[in-house]
């Protein structure tokens, strides 16, 4: 469902590790006052309180932006009847019922055409499409810190991308942003 006026489309990335299940988190600061235990306790506070009030839906990405009080929260979720205004509304309302709305602006979004990959679920859905990971450097060979291809196989330690170049390995733990493309797998 294509979001209504009022609800924006994600696109912005993630930042966070890849092992396991962990909800991608990015947070960029101005001025220095949010660490990263507390993004990290944000982060859980929004995951639990969604998967209580809500637990049909999906949340794809959480990031903290700018300094406590006056920071920006976003939320990217997802639905399988998709994201409307009046979802993204009450996903607002529950974390305004929680008391982010005192600390943060909240901006919920659906992920639009290109979702971040967060959870397992989420990459073993986009097996046989084209996908970019941002990886750590070194994590896979050369100099590289993305890998763009199609996912082949997703696995607890690591996921297989066929890229140009034949097929690679990529260390779920080294993964920082990842994401399922429109396309051909080289973002065209």
């Amino acid at each position: 469902m294509i979001p209504s006026p009022g609800c924006r489309q994600y696109s912005g990335g993630t930042r966070g590790s890849g092992s396991g299940d962990p909800l991608f988190l990015w947070y960029e600061s101005t001025s220095g006052d949010t660490t990263a235990e507390t993004a990290t306790t944000i982060e859980q506070q929004v995951e639990d309180l969604l998967a209580r009030a809500m637990p049909e839906v999906d949340l794809r990405a959480v990031g903290v932006g700018g300094r406590a009080g006056s920071g920006v929260l976003t939320v990217v979720i997802d639905h399988p009847q998709g994201v409307d205004h009046e979802l993204c509304a009450r996903v607002t309302r529950v974390l305004g019922d929680a008391g982010l709305r005192d600390r943060y602006s909240v901006e919920v979004s659906s992920p639009g055409p290109e979702p971040p990959l967060r959870a397992t679920r989420h990459y073993v859905a986009a097996i046989g499409q084209p996908v970019r990971l941002a990886v750590e450097v070194g994590s896979v060979p050369g100099t590289a810190t993305s890998v763009s291809g199609t996912l082949t196989e997703v696995g607890d330690e690591a996921l297989r991308v066929e890229t140009r170049e034949g097929s690679l390995v990529v260390p779920r733990d080294a993964v920082r942003r990842a994401r399922m493309l429109k396309g051909n797998g080289r973002g065209e």
